[in-house]
């Protein structure tokens, strides 16, 4: 294996690969969804009202930091660029990353965010076409969980790429100062060889809950127990030390 791998954007120049259509048909199909089922929820809010959809607008926030959190700790931990079927299309990007944190920023739209559709569109469609949203309380819960979950999904990336962005915009830094969005002081925190904390990127609002209870650490032993052979990935030469230490 050689000491670096290719950049992930030789990987998706080519803006008419069949990859990049299918992640574009998912956003179109994602945004008509979304909308549908934002319908929906009105509907229901009619109905219901709106107290616990803002709960379960923060659970799914929440839930959907955590994910990101566990996704982005798989990848970074397990693996590699050459593992069949998950290495150049999930471990590498991550990967990729620390070796050039700022080369998100060189993503268009559709590649920071075409991945994140995909896994966001499945569950969100499932609900809209099974679910009764409008007719009934529990649907119209559920049916908010999914779309607040899944819009978050959605945006992490997106998220993620500000956080590493120098001068956002105004907007921007104002969501990202309040807490609302993950922040670059938050996120540095993580890009500080070996990479084994706050993996968490929706907004970061699980991250010092899950150090603190050391939980990466223990699933890490958890999966090094059962699953004979499996090592960390050392982190990448070079990478990393640019970050002040916020924990202590």
């Amino acid at each position: 294996m050689t000491d670096c791998v290719a950049p992930v954007e030789s990987h998706t120049d080519d803006r008419f690969s069949a990859y990049r259509l299918v992640q574009t048909a998912a956003f179109v199909s994602f945004a008509g969804v979304s909308v549908g089922m934002g319908v929906e929820i009105v509907r229901g809010a009619a109905a219901f009202g709106v107290f616990w959809l803002v709960v379960v607008a923060l659970v799914a926030y929440t839930a959907a930091d955590f994910v990101s959190g566990f996704v982005h700790f798989l990848a970074d931990t397990f693996g590699s660029p050459e593992t069949p079927w998950l290495g150049r299309a999930f471990i590498l990007p991550f990967r990729e990353h620390h070796r050039d944190p700022t080369g998100i920023l060189r993503h268009p739209f559709m590649v920071a965010n075409g991945n994140n559709c995909l896994v966001a569109l499945p569950p969100l469609l499932l609900v809209w076409l099974f679910v009764p949203v409008a007719t009934s309380r529990t649907g119209y819960l559920t049916g908010g969980f999914f779309l607040f979950f899944s819009v978050a999904i959605f945006l992490t990336n997106q998220f993620h790429k500000w956080a590493h962005t120098d001068e956002p915009a105004g907007w921007v830094r104002a969501f990202q100062a309040r807490g609302l969005v993950l922040s670059k002081s938050h996120h540095d925190i993580h890009h500080v060889s070996p990479f084994d904390t706050y993996y968490c990127i929706t907004v970061g609002w699980c991250n010092p809950l899950l150090q603190r209870i050391r939980f990466f650490e223990r699933t890490e032993a958890v999966v090094r127990r059962f699953v004979p052979g499996v090592s960390r990935e050392k982190p990448p030469a070079g990478a990393g030390a640019r970050a002040p230490s916020l924990l202590s």
